[in-house]
Order: structure tokens, then C-alpha cells, then sequence
């Protein structure tokens, strides 16, 4: 079975890609010039397209390309294959950003010369907290699991961890997907939420457990591998559904984009009822179990290339960004940090030059190992 390509959920990576990056520009106030948007924010600051998304339709395309029973993937050299592609980008952004956080620790307001640099070094090192101990959570990718532990270096890192997880299932549990019967199916269409709506209950019931307080409680609950897991296998199970015909429906031009339409505003709704006031288990369901069913549909509705978004996603020049869009995921607290050092990033006009580099840089990226691999090919 030729594993089939659905070319608008390369538009879906930019949008998501793009809200995390602005996520992050907010918390560390580059966009307080937006702070008046009070229908934009939201958006920003929730965010709208979060983490999840990005499991639900990996998930989704490594079961479509997966998706022959008598297809043997050896979970070794798959494995492998995806480190090489995004662990070294990870280690060496990492070690970037602790050399940017020691001169940031260090004092020091220029650059040291030659002679300065173990002063710098030193004295950034001693107002650290577990500066050796956090480098080796992170290059080791178990932050995520003791974010306590040690001090945040390169905070979308953390999503590696479950995503090597996600993958080492991929090649035997999309075999196993494959034999299932359409009732088993949605019987676990609904089943993979389960896990994620007792972590919240428990998120909301718990107090602050042994941290230091709920933005640490938070932090964990949030990055837990294990929960992330079900994301993805529910990207997995709704790419078995569809490729059942169960989702034939939504082929009809007219149908996927009030689909569309509908779903986007319905996660748009949801950010608002994300409140203080609320139990915050409750806004941790609505922030994860809620919205990653709204992004499963979404995906679905965006497949057959029809409707508004999906025509906009399936643009030639928005689906080869978005094709890099993991990268920028990757790097952007780091320059984040770097910008921060060079200009002021609170104006429209820094906010969009950053952005242009970020992505430029990403796409530039990929588009040269495409070139390149095509090349050791024609060899």
C-alpha cells in the first residue's frame, strides 16, 4: 500500500509553529505593544494551535506511511534515523543557550575580551543554579521527566522526549492499528483521551504536590512524556478511521470548509473559557483533551486539500516553510534571548524582522539537506 501524502498539513505545521514562537515572544515581553488586542492575545497566549498539535498529526502521517502490515520497519534504525534529524539541532541549540545564559548570569554588559572570558565564565557559572547538572538533563532529553531538577535551557526540548517515545511504538502499533476492526477503532478514538483527562483531574485536585508552586506543577504536567503519547496515537487512530472511509464526508468542497470555519471557531471559544477562576483542572482539560480533539478534526477537515485554510496550507511557498517549521520550534528560545541582547524585541518591526530571520534560516535549512540528500542520491 503506497503511503499517501496529504500536502496541507505542511501549511498546519507553519500556523502552529508560528503560535509557539509567538507564545514564547510574549512571555518574555516582546509583545507587550500587543497587550491592548484583547481578541488577539488570547490566541498568542494560550496558545491556540499548542503542543498537541504537533503530536496529533505526527502521529497521524507516520501511521499513513506505516500503514502495511507487511511493511518491515526495524524500530532501531528508524529511531536512529529521526535523532540524527533532530537531536543534534537540539544538543547544539542547548549548548547555545547556556553559553548565553552564563554572560547573561555573568554581569557583564559587553562582551568579554579574551582575558575577561574566565572571569565571565566564572561568575555566571556561580549565580546559576545546577548549571552542569541542567546541561546534562537536557542533552540527555530528561528534563522533561525532573524539570525540578535543574534550570530551563532550551524549553521546547522537552517535546523531544516523548517524541522519541511516539516514535519507538510507530512501526509495531501501526501494524497492529492495521488488523483492528472499525469498532475496535473508535472504540479507541475515544479511549486515548482517558489518560489525559485523569492527569487532569489529578492536575486539579493535587495542589502543588512537591513543587515549588503551580507554575512548576504546571511545567511537569504539561511535558509528561507519557501523556503525550496518547496524542499521538490519536493522530494514529483518526489516520485508520479515514483511511476506512468513516471521514468520506468531509471530501465535499462545501462541507470541509464550514468544517473548517467551524472548528476554528470553536477553538477560538475555548481560549476564553480558560480562567483563573476555574479549577485548574478544568482549564487544563479544555487547554489539552478539548483542544487536541478539535486539532484531530481539523486535521481531518484540512485532508482532501478543499476548503478555505486547506487551499491557503496547500500554497507552494506556505507548505515548504511549513515543512521546516519544526526547526524554528526548536531554535527560537536561544535567539530569543540573543535578540533580546542586540535590540529591543517590544516593537512591531523587531517582532516581524525576528520572525523573517527565524524562518528564513529554517527554510533555508531544510532546503539545503533536501539538495543535499538528492544529491548523494544521483551518486
Amino acid at each position: 500500500m503506497k503511503a499517501s501524502y496529504f500536502p496541507a498539513i505542511d501549511g498546519l505545521r507553519l500556523l502552529a509553529s508560528i503560535n509557539i514562537v509567538m507564545l514564547h515572544l510574549g512571555s518574555s515581553n516582546a509583545l507587550a505593544y500587543m497587550a491592548d488586542y484583547k481578541w488577539l492575545m488570547p490566541i498568542v497566549s494560550a496558545p491556540a494551535f499548542a503542543a498537541g498539535i504537533f503530536y496529533v498529526f505526527a502521529g497521524f502521517l507516520f501511521a499513513s506511511k506505516f500503514s502495511d502490515p507487511e511493511r518491515r520497519i526495524p524500530v532501531i534504525p528508524f529511531m536512529f534515523a529521526r535523532i540524527a534529524k533532530l537531536y543534534r539541532l537540539h544538543f547544539f541549540m542547548t549548548l547555545l543557550m547556556f553559553v548565553v545564559l552564563v554572560f547573561k548570569f555573568s554581569g557583564y554588559t559587553h562582551l568579554p575580551a579574551f582575558s575577561e572570558i574566565g572571569d565571565c565564565a566564572s561568575k555566571g557559572l556561580s549565580a546559576m543554579v545546577h548549571p552542569w547538572r541542567s546541561l546534562l538533563l537536557h542533552l540527555t532529553l530528561t528534563w522533561s521527566i525532573v524539570p525540578d531538577l535543574g534550570m530551563k535551557l532550551n524549553e521546547p526540548s522537552w517535546s523531544l522526549t516523548s517524541f522519541f517515545l511516539c516514535y519507538a511504538i510507530t512501526p509495531w502499533f501501526s501494524r497492529w492499528l492495521f488488523r483492528r476492526s472499525r469498532r475496535t477503532l473508535w472504540i479507541l478514538f475515544g479511549a486515548v483521551f482517558v489518560p489525559g483527562i485523569l492527569w487532569a483531574v489529578t492536575f486539579g485536585l493535587t495542589g502543588d504536590l512537591w513543587f515549588a508552586g503551580y507554575a512548576e506543577k504546571y511545567r511537569f504536567f504539561h511535558m509528561f512524556a507519557p501523556v503525550r503519547v496518547f496524542e499521538y496515537i490519536f493522530g494514529m487512530v483518526i489516520y485508520r478511521l479515514y483511511a476506512e472511509g468513516c471521514f468520506d464526508f468531509l471530501k465535499k468542497d462545501y462541507v470541509s470548509g464550514i468544517a473548517q470555519a467551524l472548528l476554528l471557531a470553536t477553538l477560538y471559544g475555548s481560549l476564553f473559557l480558560m480562567s483563573p477562576a476555574y479549577n485548574p483542572g478544568v482549564n487544563y482539560f479544555i487547554h489539552h483533551s478539548i483542544a487536541v480533539f478539535i486539532y484531530g478534526l481539523f486535521v481531518l477537515s484540512l485532508l482532501s486539500g478543499k476548503g478555505f485554510m486547506a487551499r491557503f496550507f496547500c500554497i507552494g511557498f506556505v507548505r515548504k516553510v511549513g515543512r521546516a517549521s519544526f526547526y524554528p520550534y526548536l531554535i527560537h528560545l536561544p535567539l530569543i534571548s540573543i535578540a533580546w541582547g542586540i535590540c529591543n524585541l517590544n516593537t512591531p518591526k523587531n517582532t516581524l524582522l525576528f520572525m523573517l530571520f527565524v524562518y528564513t534560516v529554517s527554510t533555508l535549512y531544510m532546503e539545503f539537506k533536501t539538495w543535499r540528500r538528492k544529491r548523494k542520491k544521483a551518486h
